[in-house]
């Protein structure tokens, strides 16, 4: 079945001819590897500086978080994630039924007692109010009485000046009489005597009638202006100085009156207040100030919170913007007001916006402010923030009129719908800038890679592994009908002879090249010996 094959001895010409090949292989592999390696450096180094394009970019809005105001358990959470809240509307309510109300119930007691404590004063001082009016009413009727008497007692008085007023005028005239009578000398002196102190008598009488009157008079005045001095108007007074007592009473008790009652007022605001501020740690009602969309909960339905847990986190839609990372050699270039172009993973159509603001760096206080923190920068690198047009988002251009592109657009609002978060916060955007050349090295690796394994890509695979499949089902099919058939037999040994061929050209190619490159170059030393012995081995092999 093998045949032995001729020796082939390799002649000088061939030998010295394979040093120049070998070296020029290596030669062009030297400068493909450099090649390469330039191209890498420069794909690495240039682009970052030059690009007009960077796909480390990340959609991002403003947020506002809601927290707990108070401990306790969330009994309702009527938002959910990627819900649009309206100004003012509910997210979730909190409720602590173990609140400390030791402050509320002092305050309580106090109010009680101070209420108390007023309403006996002020029924004392009805009292007392009363009790002066009854002994005003008294001590009227008994000085009305007072004046009847006294009344009755000056008119006495004044008879009785009357009565001593007329005998003493009775008694003047006889003593006149006999005056005239002991100056005729017609009676004696000794008559005329007794009646003269009868005269004086009678005057000593007038005098003590009038100075009683006098009395009665100053009793009856006194007693008009209410002043009491005297047996007779004792009752009264002491009457009257009650009376006088009950009145300061009153007044002080007025006075205590009007102290509780302040005193009342102000522990009654307290108390409210207590009140209130209990309310406010007993039941929270949480609301979206400024409205949103709800980005994330972080609480749930019945969890136990305290106060300052984050419940939710609100983001702006309509303040979204994209920030991105370019080289400083960009800042011109990508000025304020520049228009650039972002587009998404998934979507065919970019979105238009413009520059908005150049920041050199950020801090965590910054990133605390926005939905995803901004992406991490190296040296000589910033932050452009990019406003994005409402206006060309593939939801407004889906829209407008039925072209092919309006068409695509509408295709891919399910899928960004699917793929991303509340008005796409956190998802990576490419931005490119308005008639920029110069490609970021990473878009264009990923745009040769999209070309391998792409949508397209993927489809001509799939026709290819289908084709390659049938083809080699056929081939299976003819195999095993062929197999036993006398052609087969002889295709079979055919192939045999063949490989064992190949198999003894392929080891004399092997002994060969081990002798070449263990014995010395041709034309040395030794070469012309070394030709009949590589000879022999080789038959001797075979």
């Amino acid at each position: 079945m093998t045949s032995a094959l001729p020796p082939l001895a390799p002649t000088p010409a061939v030998q010295q001819g394979q040093k120049p090949g070998h070296t020029r292989m290596v030669r062009v592999s030297a400068y493909s590897v450099a090649t390469v390696l330039a191209l890498l450096m420069t794909t690495a180094t240039l682009p970052p500086l030059l690009a007009d394009q960077s796909d480390r970019a990340v959609i991002n809005a403003p947020i506002s978080l809601l927290t707990a105001p108070i401990a306790g358990e969330m009994t309702q959470v009527s938002a959910s994630i990627g819900q649009a809240l309206r100004p003012g509307e509910a997210v979730a309510r909190i409720h602590n039924a173990r609140v400390d109300r030791t402050t509320l119930i002092s305050l309580d007691s106090k109010v009680e007692e101070l209420r108390g404590s007023l309403l006996a004063a002020r029924q004392k001082k009805d009292s007392d109010n009363a009790y002066v009016a009854a002994l005003d009413l008294e001590i009227r009727r008994q000085v009305e009485q007072m004046t009847a008497k006294l009344d009755g007692e000056v008119a006495e008085a004044r008879a009785r000046v009357a009565a001593a007023d007329a005998e003493g005028q009775s008694t003047r005239a006889v003593v006149q009489r006999q005056q005239a009578m002991v100056d005729r000398n017609t009676a004696s002196i000794d008559l005329l005597r007794p009646t003269q102190h009868k005269l004086e008598a009678a005057q000593f009488d007038k005098d003590a009638e009038a100075a009683k009157l006098a009395q009665k008079l100053a009793e009856l005045g006194a007693v008009k202006k209410s002043v009491f001095v005297g047996n007779q108007s004792n009752s009264l007074a002491v009457l009257t100085q009650k009376r006088r007592d009950l009145a300061f009473d009153a007044q002080r008790l007025t006075i205590e009156e009007t102290q509780l009652a302040a005193s009342l007022t102000s522990l009654q605001g307290l108390q409210e207040a207590e009140r209130r501020r209990l309310d406010s740690l007993t039941d929270a009602r949480m609301v979206a100030a400024n409205g949103g969309v709800v980005l994330s909960l972080g609480a749930a339905q019945g969890r136990h919170v305290g106060p300052g847990d984050s419940v939710a986190t609100l983001v702006d839609c309509e303040q979204a913007f994209a920030v991105g990372i370019f080289s400083y050699r960009q800042a011109q270039e990508l000025a304020v007001g520049t228009a650039v172009r972002i587009s998404a993973a998934g979507t065919t159509i970019p979105q238009r916006g413009w520059v908005s603001e150049i920041l050199p760096k950020t801090s965590d206080r910054t990133d605390q402010q926005y939905a995803v923190p901004f992406p991490q920068t190296e040296r000589r690198e910033m932050y452009v923030l990019v406003s994005l047009d409402p206006s060309s988002a593939p939801a407004a251009a889906a829209g407008t009129r039925d072209t092919p592109r309006t068409q695509q657009a509408a295709a891919d609002l399910p899928q960004a719908a699917r793929r991303t978060t509340p008005c796409s916060v956190g998802q990576w955007v490419t931005i490119t800038r308005e008639n920029g050349w110069i490609p970021s090295a990473s878009v264009a690796w990923k745009a040769v890679a999209a070309g391998f394994t792409g949508p397209d890509a993927r489809a001509a695979w799939g026709v290819l592994a289908a084709s390659a499949t049938h083809a080699a089902r056929s081939a299976s099919d003819l195999a095993v009908r062929g197999a036993t058939s006398p052609q087969a037999r002889q295709v079979w040994g055919t192939v045999s002879g063949g490989v064992a061929q190949a198999v003894d050209a392929v080891s004399d190619g092997v002994r060969r090249l081990v002798a070449r490159i263990s014995d010395p170059p041709s034309g040395g030393p030794g070469s012309a010996q070394a030709a009949p012995a590589r000879q022999h081995s080789t038959e001797n092999t075979r």
